[in-house]
């Protein structure tokens, strides 16, 4: 083998080399981007959901509401979410919680706050309970007869909206607040809306 052709190997094998690497280092940083993009930018591995409450109210005979509510729940994410499920007998929150409780419409009041302020006006407290709330359920999991997810396998699907329904009857003349909540292993998305049943005419004799 002559020098001309050994210098071209060698040169050839230096450039090979050279591609190698050059393809390497571009392979890492299209990796980089995608991870950074996915991970940090979209946030693809964080659950992204969204709770929001419809409720609707239907009068009955006498002082009686049907108070139904349709909570709704949908993955807007791109990774499944699964709830947070039961660690213990008194673990409660779990799953798909709803809470309903009675309050006083807001009246203004002739006493003014301890720095002469605002007038004060009934109000409750989610966490304490101050303010006296009359509870009409409190904690009821939603999901608790689900048959997945007493056996640990529900999950919401990315893009997928799902619809649990409730009902309860309730007083004529109130004014109610409802708060749903979804409870994941890293806490809660929720959502708090209020209805009230002064509207909710009894139906007629005839009816």
């Amino acid at each position: 083998m002559d020098s001309d052709h050994r210098e071209r190997l060698q040169t050839a094998a230096v450039w090979a080399d050279l591609v190698s690497k050059v393809i390497g280092g571009l392979a890492l940083v299209v990796a980089a981007w995608w991870t950074y993009t996915n991970f940090t930018v979209e946030r693809t591995h964080d659950p992204t959901m969204e709770v929001s409450v419809a409720p609707a109210v239907h009068p009955l005979r006498g002082d009686r509401v049907l108070l139904n509510v349709d909570v709704f729940l949908r993955n807007v994410g791109k990774v499944a979410i699964v709830p947070r499920f039961p660690a213990g007998d008194g673990d409660r929150d779990v799953g798909l919680e709803i809470s309903i409780v009675e309050i006083e419409p807001f009246e203004q009041s002739t006493s003014v706050g301890p720095e002469g302020g605002s007038p004060q006006v009934p109000w409750f407290d989610w966490t304490s309970g101050d303010g006296n709330p009359t509870p009409i359920l409190v904690k009821r999991n939603l999901l608790a007869s689900n048959e997945d997810f007493r056996l640990g396998r529900y999950q919401l699907n990315p893009g997928v909206r799902y619809r649990e329904p409730f009902a309860c009857v309730v007083e004529r003349n109130r004014l109610y607040a409802i708060r749903a909540r979804f409870w994941t292993d890293e806490g809660s998305v929720a959502d708090l809306v209020y209805v009230d049943t002064f509207q909710a005419a009894p139906p007629s004799p005839a009816e």
